[in-house]
């Protein structure tokens, strides 16, 4: 892995445990504080000696499963108050054994963040300068999709370093959670994992219900890019669901279609291979135009002209709806419609087309720009992108391998979720679940417009947009 990060990344947890530091040093340090100690307390009458003595309030003992960040959290300090007292641990890591001197909390602020800090409850931070992140996914499969996976990780550490460059310190934990319930118990019993304050995974819904309630007994942020939470699975306040339902892609298309594209002919595509998803989309547009006083028309496959004609209205657009999603029907529909609009120009025909169909734009590209077809998705590449040419060139130089073909693509998805959550908590602090949805941020692929799912479903992202391939050859996204 040839990538320049500034983060901690570790893939197996035993490495966290591992120390630097020699005994003999260990053993001196030791010594060393114990006679200071008693110094300060032969002395303690003196006023520049009871100043040091609040400076150096006590020696910790490190014990089994203690980590910097945790230490210092139960002492009321920070990791970087912690590593000023104790240079021995300047990597961040400890040893169970080791003495580490606690300094006393500061009681007071610099001046010049006084008036901000007014401004805010005592006990929340509006932004982070360390965030630690677990990823959790199954790494060490044997599968097409465990290198999917490792894509996905890949463009989150792409992320980090972007992160990290601004200005913020990143620790990332990646761990193996194989695919099943007691597979993630085992996992969720490293003591690391309970001061994360952000935790990415699972890819299997059978872990979704332990990870969430871990989630929500340590008040850690889950971020699930596969699996879902639903009623069936657990309650959560603090998750985020980045997949949107597909049910709810298709309102949500229906009424962006009956609202600003009413003045359309509608007509459904019937076919001999009808699907669930066809039917139910074009269910809810006929609902919607219906409360608008529109009736949808349809025609058959199989149909002749005179029966196109019949369907079809030559004084307005034409927007025509395949009731399956199945590239074998747009093959023989466009075929049909060539012929059909070469003899009558006069017919102005538009499509509207299923998220599945980005995978088509190999081989019916040409026909899409030619047809004006719009299709609706919650995310989306534009390959001819610069920006996306230019990550796919970067990650190559990391990584030495190119990007896998697949819808969505893995790296993409992984950069865009880990810099939204990851810069908007450094930016937001513990506002981060009240103010997401202001963040400015210009994704590869994904868009994240995350709404409140209820009091105890946590985030649901909403992101629905319309790719529009024009006849003029050019790609519109329309949200």
């Amino acid at each position: 892995m040839r990538i320049n990060l500034s983060a901690k990344i570790t893939l197996f947890p035993e490495i966290v445990h591992n120390s630097v530091v020699k005994l003999t040093k260990r053993q001196y340090l030791c010594i060393m504080k114990h006679i200071t100690v008693l110094l300060f307390w032969l002395f303690s009458a003196s006023i520049c000696a009871q100043q040091t003595i609040e400076a150096l309030e006590h020696i910790y003992q490190v014990k089994k499963g203690d980590t910097a960040y945790r230490i210092a959290l139960n002492h009321g300090i920070t990791v970087e108050e912690l590593v000023g007292a104790n240079p021995e641990i300047a990597d961040g890591k400890v040893k169970k054994g080791m003495f580490l001197t606690i300094p006393a909390p500061k009681a007071k602020q610099e001046p010049a963040f006084q008036a901000a800090a007014a401004m805010q409850p005592a006990s929340i931070r509006t932004a982070y300068d360390h965030v630690r992140v677990a990823v959790l996914l199954p790494f060490e499969e044997d599968s097409k999709r465990a290198a999917k996976f490792l894509e996905f990780y890949q463009g989150f550490l792409m992320a980090v370093d972007s992160v990290s460059t601004g200005g913020t310190s990143v620790e990332v934990y990646a761990l193996n959670t194989g695919s099943t319930a007691e597979d993630i118990k085992q996992v969720l019993g490293e003591p690391e994992l309970e001061s994360m304050q952000l935790i990415i995974g699972p890819a299997d819904q059978t872990q979704v219900p332990a990870l969430s309630a871990f989630c929500q007994q340590h008040g850690i942020r889950l971020v699930l890019p596969f699996a879902n939470l639903s009623a069936h699975t657990g309650t959560s306040s603090t998750v985020y669901n980045v997949t949107t339902p597909y049910s709810m892609l298709q309102q949500h298309v229906s009424e962006m279609m009956a609202n600003h594209y009413s003045n359309r002919n509608y007509v459904v595509l019937n076919t001999e291979t009808p699907d669930e998803k066809g039917k139910h989309l074009i269910d809810l547009l006929s609902t919607q135009l219906g409360k608008k006083g529109i009736a949808m028309r349809s025609m058959h496959i199989d149909g002749d002209d005179m029966s196109y004609e019949a369907a079809l209205n030559a004084f307005r657009e034409n927007c025509i709806v395949p009731d399956n999603t199945n590239i074998k029907t747009l093959n023989i529909f466009f075929s049909r419609m060539k012929t059909f609009a070469d003899a009558h120009p006069e017919y102005k025909i538009t499509m509207l087309g299923y998220p599945e169909w980005q995978t088509y734009t190999s081989t019916l590209l040409n026909e899409f720009f030619r047809f004006d077809t719009y299709i609706y998705t919650s995310y989306y590449r534009n390959p001819v992108d610069p920006r996306n040419k230019a990550f796919e060139k970067k990650f190559y130089g990391h990584f030495g391998k190119e990007l896998l073909y697949s819808f969505p693509c893995f790296g993409m998805l992984g950069f865009d979720l880990g810099y939204f959550f990851m810069n908007g908590m450094a930016r937001l602090g513990d506002l981060f679940d009240q103010k997401q949805g202001t963040l400015k941020c210009q994704p590869f692929q994904h868009v994240f417009k995350f709404q409140k799912n209820g009091e105890t479903m946590g985030f649901l992202n909403h992101n629905t947009m319309l790719i529009h391939y024009t006849p003029s050859n050019t790609i519109e996204m329309i949200q």
